[in-house]
């Protein structure tokens, strides 16, 4: 089975992107990919719990996040750096996610199949 990784760095709400790529995600766990999820740059705001999508007319993007455990997506990961340097933390986040470091990060990419950035 392929291991697909799909890295989301965009901020939550301000292109298309961070939707269309979980969608893609969903996609890609219904055909049977084995999905993970890196939360990297701008990508980890995807992570605050206390989003509202409503204000600008679009779909709460972090409870679609916490719903791709029903399709059996439960590897999230996030890039140390960007917490660090976004002021957040691990423990505030909506989703268990793994903290990786530089080596951490590299090991990731290379253990799958599909590295998917858009």
């Amino acid at each position: 089975m392929k291991r697909t990784l799909f890295i989301q760095h965009r901020a939550p709400y301000g292109s298309e992107s961070p939707q269309e790529q979980v969608d893609a995600q969903l996609v890609a766990a219904t055909f049977g990919l084995r999905v993970s999820v890196l939360f990297q740059d701008d990508g980890v705001w995807q992570l605050l719990s206390q989003q509202d999508g409503k204000q600008l007319e679009r779909r709460t993007l972090g409870a679609q996040l916490q719903a791709l455990g029903l399709y059996d997506i439960q590897n999230f990961y996030v890039d140390a750096a960007s917490l660090d340097e976004r002021g957040l933390r691990a423990e505030t986040l909506s989703l268990p996610v793994k903290v990786l470091d530089a080596p951490g990060l590299q090991a990731l990419l290379a253990e799958h199949d599909l590295v998917l950035r858009f």
